[in-house]
């Protein structure tokens, strides 16, 4: 069959699977032939202009925040693309708390570009844990549902054998010290890691301090450099 005659059986291909199978913006629920975000909801989202270079929090101005000046992370760069702000806060609490799993490769195709320019040389990725307790109430981890349409479309394998050991306490309402605290050897690393530049992947970043505490975990384990990524960065601790 020449080419174009190809091209055109995959157009109509799509089209069909489009009218029988409908897929709509997850936002605003327009109908989309295959993206889960329309434009329109794409370009009002709250995307994080200036950032810190190295912990992802939004800045004013510069390249690196004053906490990372004095007090730099061990991890070697978090990034967020968007405020965790409305709407983005409604629908992360929605994948989290009411089993609303449609928005996460919704947030995937939104990462996925952040992925491959800001992390090209990562040799894995890690969605952090929960504590099995809490992944069996829920029934899911949101982290690594957000991470299953990456790894699908990157091809970068997925680290298996890092645990939750601790059943801690919810991070929500707690300040920087008492996350600190909670979060305290609460990783582990069964066997040997096997990879070189793990990308931690999560939903939003607070602290910083589930990242930290990971990173921590992932070098002693032997992991030469560790990086982070989320959908969201709170505008502040």
């Amino acid at each position: 069959m020449p080419a174009c005659g190809m091209k055109r059986k995959a157009i109509n291909v799509a089209m069909l699977a489009g009218i029988l199978l409908p897929r709509c913006c997850v936002l605003c629920g327009v109908h989309l032939l295959a993206e889960r975000l329309c434009e329109d909801c794409k370009a009002d989202l709250p995307w994080i202009g200036v950032a810190c270079q190295r912990c992802g929090v939004p800045l004013l101005a510069g390249t690196h925040c004053a906490e990372c000046q004095s007090n730099s992370p061990p991890f070697d760069k978090a990034f967020a693309p968007l405020l965790y702000t409305f709407p983005i806060d409604t629908a992360l609490k929605a994948l989290k708390y009411k089993r609303q799993l449609f928005y996460a490769p919704a947030f995937g195709e939104l990462l996925l570009p952040v992925l491959e320019k800001l992390f090209p040389n990562v040799d894995a990725l890690l969605p952090v844990p929960l504590h099995q307790r809490r992944h069996a109430i829920r029934g899911f981890n949101q982290a690594a549902e957000l991470c299953r349409p990456l790894h699908r479309a990157s091809g970068i394998p997925l680290v298996g054998n890092v645990r939750r050991t601790r059943s801690t306490k919810p991070q929500t309402g707690l300040d920087a010290t008492e996350r600190r605290r909670n979060l305290k050897a609460a990783f582990e690393v069964r066997g040997p890691l096997g990879f070189g530049h793990p990308l931690v992947i999560d939903d939003v970043i607070t602290t910083g301090e589930t990242c930290r505490q990971l990173t921590i975990t992932l070098l002693r384990a032997g992991a030469e450099r560790v990086s982070v990524l989320a959908v969201a960065r709170a505008a502040s601790p």
